[in-house]
């Protein structure tokens, strides 16, 4: 998915929020003794992209629920938990030193959803999507918190990814690496 260029927010304030939504979790999805420190060139590049893939998420997952009525309580499930890794990712931007883009106001699609059948694929690519963009963090940086940080939004991904193949009949639900063609 990608934001329209003519569309995309470019400002930069902390907590990003599409429709007015925020989510507050009551605990970091990751814990950490010590406070993230500046973040590297590479890794801003990388954990924004993220922060994008993060939005574009919240947003698409309007879409699936347009069309896949009977999967509501996954959809739910799913969104919540892109708007806390969103809400999480732009505090974590701002707090190595960088701004948090706002989210777009629309963003295109990979599919054009226009069924059930078609709504499971998007959901299947916002997770893929969202997977590639946190291996790519990973990859951005040595940096433990950071990395940790990452392996969480790559791991939850990858679980929801998983969840929507089933749901889909596609097989295997699972692969050897989330996110990596």
């Amino acid at each position: 998915m990608t934001a329209p260029e003519s569309t995309a927010a470019e400002s930069g304030h902390a907590q990003p929020s599409a429709g007015g939504e925020s989510a507050q979790p009551a605990a970091s999805p990751t814990t950490t003794a010590a406070a993230p420190g500046p973040l590297s060139p590479d890794a801003l590049s990388a954990l924004q992209a993220a922060l994008a893939a993060e939005q574009a998420a919240v947003w698409a997952y309007g879409l699936v629920a347009a069309y896949a009525r009977d999967d509501a309580a996954m959809i739910a499930d799913a969104r919540s938990g892109h708007l806390l890794r969103r809400d999480a990712t732009a505090a974590r931007l701002v707090q190595g030193g960088a701004e948090a883009p706002q989210p777009a106001a629309a963003y295109q699609v990979s599919v054009n959803v226009k069924d059930v059948k078609s709504a499971r694929q998007l959901a299947q690519d916002i997770e893929f999507d969202a997977a590639s963009a946190w291996r790519s963090v990973i990859g951005s940086t040595d940096d433990a918190e950071l990395r940790g940080f990452a392996l969480t939004g790559l791991s939850d991904a990858a679980v929801r990814l998983a969840m929507w193949k089933q749901v889909a009949g596609v097989k295997p639900f699972t692969t050897p690496f989330p996110g990596l063609d």
